[in-house]
């Protein structure tokens, strides 16, 4: 299975990339980072949570929270791609990492994609459009738009994620006030949703109403805790962001009067 794979090519360049003479040590907080978002992606995707999802709204919710709002952001600070390529081989990784490093259609369209005004489309359209019940129904009834669903959660993620944390190679266009900004109005439909869910006075989702009948759990009660889960938990996730953004602006505009301050009194000398 390819997440499979992508955790064994992670060791392996890890390994190989942990000889390197100039490899600080700041790798191993990043391979720490990529274990807690690869581990995410697992409980999400290969655990019993994927199958028990099938029966409870809830349960699937959360699904949805580990696809969209842990993963994506934890893999993108492990600076992960530098890694990968260490495990391909020699010639592979040489041309692997022009094509993604330099100038090119490849670069080019990961830039168009992880622009933030298409990503941050993608990235709400897609959480409303499969959380609409047609949509949603179709995903629980056809294996197939199931998958697609988590991939298109997962996908659309990374590419949201992507100008907030400004991962190799792509450096973010964005300044921390406008990444602020940009993930505080990604919060607020995410929040609508959740709350709309929870709030609803009945069933919104005809395949929960019709499993109920064999879990037994009240399909209200079931949609309300999954509408929290989104509501709650998910304001926490983004809100814990906002404040790493906010601090990381503190320090970067510390650095920045520290810098300003040097170049003074190096004039003042003159």
């Amino acid at each position: 299975m390819p997440l499979i794979g992508i955790g064994l090519a992670y060791l392996v360049g890890y390994r190989r990339f942990s000889k390197l003479r100039h490899a600080g040590t700041s790798y191993r907080t990043r391979g720490g980072l990529f274990l807690v978002g690869y581990t995410a992606l697992i409980v999400a995707l290969l655990s019993p949570l994927h199958t028990v999802g099938e029966q409870f709204f809830s349960v699937h919710m959360v699904q949805h929270l580990l696809l969209s709002l842990v993963a994506p952001p934890l893999l993108l600070l492990s600076s992960s791609m530098p890694v990968l390529l260490w495990a391909l081989p020699a010639q592979e990784r040489t041309t692997l990492g022009r094509l993604v490093g330099q100038p090119g259609p490849v670069r080019s369209a990961l830039r168009f994609l992880t622009h933030p005004m298409l990503a941050w489309w993608l990235f709400v359209g897609t959480l409303w459009a499969w959380h609409q019940p047609i949509a949603y129904d179709w995903a629980l009834e056809n294996r197939w738009a199931h998958y697609l669903e988590h991939l298109s959660f997962f996908v659309t993620a990374i590419l949201f994620w992507w100008p907030v944390i400004g991962a190799p190679p792509l450096p973010s266009p964005l300044g921390f006030p406008a990444r602020l900004a940009y993930t505080f109005l990604a919060w607020m439909p995410s929040t609508l949703l959740g709350a709309g869910i929870s709030l609803a006075r009945a069933p919104l989702y005809p395949f929960y109403v019709a499993s109920a009948k064999s879990t037994g759990i009240d399909p209200t009660f079931d949609q309300q805790l999954a509408g929290l889960i989104m509501w709650v938990p998910g304001d926490v996730l983004f809100v814990s962001i906002l404040l790493l953004l906010l601090v990381a602006f503190m320090q970067h505009e510390e650095r920045k009067a520290e810098r300003l301050d040097r170049e003074l009194d190096a004039q003042a000398r003159w």
